[in-house]
């Protein structure tokens, strides 16, 4: 918005009041003869002097989407909020503009796993919530996959997917935040850590005998066993176990076959089976078809500044990203 201040002087048609302007925070001074304007459109600050700092905070959501592949288009979503007319949506990744050069604060959870209709557990395993900071520049894209919550499987439902893991990628391939998703619950009494997403950047290897094994340096979870659950996607690389693995982000992150969320999440086999691994920039391992037993969570990523990680935020949802512009 720009606003004019004027310092009227009638005997000198021609004075440059822009020498002496008081515009702030790179604003561009326009001359007017009898005043002057101080254009801070450009900088993203308001006020007569561009010396307020603009506010902004944006909830990036999954869309309403259920769908592994994500979502397919914005709609109304973001009508009327603060980054409404800056997001666009190609292969369920949402392609945000940033508005204005400076820090600012994101947010990121990962979505949570599900659980088999016989497990005392009635969560799956929990997705992480992870904070940090980061200078964005005006005008670059920062790609966002929302990771999906899994779902139960067909058929007997007594097993389900990996959560998908949340991503905030700068550019093509520069991961800035990833929040691991929770890993799905075939049949459990009782929490255990491995379910869960993990804050290193290691997939976990979920709750069975034996143990999975969840992938390293962001590739995907691995899926062996009787009858497993596909490992979750990680950044790079996909989950084991075929068709049933999650995608890596890379990749386009769908979910796993079947109902592995958007975000790597491993699926799990028709009527039985082990449950899915969660996604994240590790993926965690695939369950095998014991009770009880569990897929692994995925793990995480954070290269901001003034860092907060936990591990065990989301228990039964849809992941989420908040933005919030500092200064």
């Amino acid at each position: 918005m720009c606003l004019s201040v004027s310092f009227r002087d009638f005997s000198n048609p021609v004075a440059d009041y822009c020498i002496q302007h008081q515009c702030q925070n790179n604003a561009r001074c326009i001359n007017h003869q009898v005043n002057y304007t101080c254009a801070c459109n450009l900088s993203g600050w308001t006020g007569n002097f561009c010396e307020q700092e603009p506010e902004f905070k944006a909830v990036f959501t999954n869309l309403g989407s259920t769908a592994a592949d994500g979502p397919s288009s914005i709609g109304s979503h973001y009508t009327g909020q603060d980054h409404d007319g800056q997001v666009t949506v190609s292969s369920g990744i949402q392609l945000w503009t940033v508005p204005y050069s400076g820090e600012y604060k994101i947010e990121a959870i990962g979505g949570a796993g599900w659980y088999g209709k016989n497990s005392v557990v009635q969560n799956g395993g929990r997705g992480a919530k992870l904070i940090g900071n980061f200078i964005l520049t005006k005008d670059e894209i920062i790609r966002i996959l929302v990771g999906h919550k899994g779902k139960r499987g067909p058929g007997s439902i007594t097993t389900t997917g990996g959560g998908g893991g949340t991503f905030v990628v700068r550019g093509s391939n520069t991961p800035l935040i990833i929040a691991g998703g929770g890993g799905g619950i075939k049949n459990m009494s009782e929490r255990h850590s491995g379910c869960d997403a993990s804050l290193s950047t290691t997939g976990n290897a979920g709750y069975s005998s034996p143990l999975g094994s969840g992938g390293t340096g962001g590739n995907g979870g691995g899926s062996a066993g009787n009858r497993p659950g596909g490992g979750g996607g990680g950044f790079y690389g996909n989950g084991g176990g075929g068709g049933k693995g999650g995608k890596g982000f890379l990749n386009g992150g769908k979910g796993g076959t079947y109902h592995g969320g958007f975000g790597g999440g491993g699926g799990n086999p028709a009527y039985s089976g082990g449950a899915g691994g969660g996604g994240g920039y590790s993926g965690g391992a695939g369950g095998v078809n014991e009770d009880p037993s569990c897929g692994g969570g995925g793990g995480s990523f954070n290269s901001g500044t003034n860092p907060e990680n936990e591990c065990c935020y989301n228990t039964a949802g849809n992941g989420k990203v908040t933005i919030t512009f500092i200064e």
